[in-house]
């Protein structure tokens, strides 16, 4: 199992093409050879695909609007930059509310549109990837949203974010259990209390048992654990190199 960094982490800082470059390089240096995608300013792909190249940058994964699902052009233009960027792995990062309605209905739907996806990517040898949130747990008819889209897009690979499942109600490690083979990437994001709210932390300073979590994910075959901390930090580069720091030498 290899470690990254969700970039998310430091969108702040990846909204031009020279601070993407400028941060994909400070995130080099600090130890990383996996990234994933998410939340980029506008970068034009040749560009960004050769300076992760020249640096020798695995992209794992990436988080892309539903509208590039969604349109025929925008969708071609997807798989080209991916091909460019030599990730397979095409990722959403949640079911957009403003499309279909949260309900089992509205889930119904999302779930046509997702196994139509997955058929048009597998077609290019690449794979769709979900990224889950809290939503996703509840129930409708006394079923789980994340246990419908588990059993009704078998196709579907997941990124699984550990402090969500939690968030949800739920136990991350029966997840990374449950999905055995099908968790691309495991987003490693600790769950902490903190004045009576749950607030983010850094790898090892919330209370997930991470000998526990990184046991269960071996187990579960899982290629990539990507370090993601939305808030709840001063600067996130500091906050990248805690948990990575914490996570060296148990991964």
């Amino acid at each position: 199992m290899k470690y990254g960094a969700q970039l998310y982490t430091v969108r702040d800082f990846t909204k031009t093409p020279e601070d993407i470059k400028s941060t994909l390089t400070k995130i080099k240096n600090m130890g990383f050879n996996v990234i994933q995608i998410s939340a980029f300013g506008p970068c034009d792909i040749d560009d960004l695909a050769g300076w992760v190249h020249e640096l020798g940058l695995d992209v794992c994964c990436t988080h892309n609007a539903w509208s590039r699902f969604a349109d025929k052009t925008e969708f071609d233009k997807m798989i080209d930059d991916h091909k460019k960027l030599g990730c397979s792995h095409v990722g959403l990062g949640s079911c957009p509310s403003d499309v279909f309605e949260h309900s089992y209905e509205g889930y119904s739907k999302f779930i046509d549109k997702v196994n139509d996806v997955c058929k048009r990517l597998a077609a290019e040898g690449m794979t769709f990837d979900y990224h889950n949130h809290d939503f996703e747990f509840e129930k409708f008819g006394g079923v789980r949203v994340i246990d419908r889209i588990i059993a009704e897009c078998p196709d579907i690979k997941f990124i699984l974010d550990t402090f969500w499942v939690q968030a949800g109600g739920c136990n991350p490690i029966k997840y990374i259990e449950k999905l055995n083979g099908r968790i691309e990437v495991c987003h490693f994001k600790d769950y902490r209390i903190s004045n009576k709210k749950r607030t983010y932390a850094e790898i090892g300073r919330g209370n997930f048992d991470w000998d526990e979590m990184i046991s269960a994910c071996k187990k579960a075959n899982i290629p990539y654990a990507v370090i993601e901390q939305d808030a709840d930090f001063d600067d996130p580069f500091e906050s990248l190199a805690i948990s990575l720091e914490y996570l060296q030498g148990k991964i």
